[in-house]
């Protein structure tokens, strides 16, 4: 699932959307002490209030915000079912077939959904009580191909797509601060209770959506989930909970990378980090047939590129690669390199952080002077400011 299919299906969270119909949302309150159930409710959305519908619609949509592999990860099921065996099987209690049956469900998905539940109380790790949020909807989803040929009249079931899907959010419960509050109804101020609880949804601390689905197909052998925490997966929900493979952020990626170029390369010249940085870059221009943000590579094009650059000894790549990783390892494109349009290549040390666009690292170097300091020299194009002030020029 890529960062367009997401946003697509994020925007119609709202309400009377007609590409997406909410059929049940079932909730239910768990306590921190014991996982004791405290409440369940389902609710039928289409006859609450607006103000409620919009509650729960942005929490919802919450689940779906974020950077993928930052906040959202696509997950595959240590189970692996096909869809065959999930409907021969059925009575399975692993999370996928507990998933699959309630998606399929044409009734009350609430005893399905309570199986789901009870894994969470019996892995509960939260700090603070927790309402968890279900919903069951299906997104119609727009995958219209081009037309060249105006005249032909267009059939909205030629290119829409019906989905169903399952969203889950963990939702912390707050118990509110002691205040003075003015209440209406009685016309005078009085403290308030302990009582009041609230229900933060504008913050999930964990969800999911179940099935994923891209352009092409729906995949019921991977969920998305979501983290409250960028780059910071729960293990225990993902693993316990979801029965899900784990998966490095794109930050852990991206350090993994740096560590395998550090020890391949040792000390490198800031025109040859720039030219193995365009030569991935060309992978995304090779291969435009392919979506971009799952473009990967691996050790042979590693070697490849550093090869490019000055290191022919494949077996420095290949130790590198067993140092870091273990072996051998697809690296997503998008999560180890710069971005060309930004400056986003970082110069730093304790006393100083630069920030430059890749291309301009050929144009960067370490040097020692005659009193036998360390200095950056940068070659410039225009006179630097510092604070709107034009930098005096001198001479060496």
């Amino acid at each position: 699932m890529n960062k367009k299919d997401l946003a697509d299906i994020r925007k119609e969270f709202k309400i009377n959307s007609y590409m997406l119909k909410i059929k049940q949302i079932y909730s239910v309150y768990l306590k921190k002490d014991n996982a004791q159930i405290i409440i369940k409710e389902k609710l039928d959305f289409n006859v609450e209030s607006d103000e409620v519908k919009e509650l729960y619609l942005n929490n919802f949509k919450k689940v779906l915000t974020g950077s993928i592999d930052s906040r959202i990860f696509e997950l595959p099921f240590k189970s692996k079912n096909t869809v065959e065996n999930l409907e021969k099987n059925d009575n399975l209690i692993d999370s996928q077939q507990i998933l699959y049956n309630t998606l399929k469900s044409d009734g009350d998905i609430s005893e399905l959904v309570d199986q789901f539940v009870d894994k969470i109380g019996k892995n509960f790790n939260y700090d603070n009580d927790i309402v968890i949020n279900f919903v069951r909807a299906e997104y119609y989803k727009a995958d219209k191909k081009e037309n060249n040929d105006s005249d032909l009249p267009e059939d909205p079931e030629e290119y829409v797509q019906a989905i169903d899907f399952i969203l889950c959010s963990i939702n912390k419960v707050d118990v509110p601060k002691k205040v003075l509050k003015f209440d209406y109804s009685e016309m005078k101020f009085k403290s308030n209770s302990i009582l009041d609880l609230t229900i933060n949804l504008n913050s999930p601390l964990d969800g999911f959506m179940f099935p994923s689905f891209c352009s092409e197909y729906v995949d019921v052998n991977k969920l998305l989930y979501y983290s409250s925490k960028s780059s910071q997966v729960n293990a225990n929900f993902v693993e316990n909970i979801l029965e899900c493979d784990t998966k490095p952020s794109a930050s852990e990626e991206k350090e993994s990378f740096n560590a395998i170029i550090e020890t391949a390369l040792g000390t490198a010249k800031p025109n040859v980090i720039q030219n193995m940085y365009e030569s991935i870059y060309e992978k995304l221009d090779l291969e435009d047939d392919e979506d971009v943000d799952e473009l990967t590579f691996d050790m042979k094009d590693v070697s490849q590129v550093l090869g490019e650059n000055g290191v022919e000894n494949t077996e420095v790549v290949k130790n590198a690669f067993e140092e870091v990783c273990g072996g051998n390892y697809n690296f997503k494109v998008k999560n180890v390199i710069p971005d060309f349009e930004k400056k986003s290549i970082k110069i730093e040390n304790d006393a100083i952080s630069i920030a430059i666009p890749p291309d301009m690292l050929s144009n960067i170097k370490q040097i020692r002077n005659k009193e036998g300091k360390k200095c950056l020299l940068i070659e410039l194009s225009d006179d630097i400011l510092i604070n709107g002030i034009k930098l005096q020029t001198e001479k060496e």
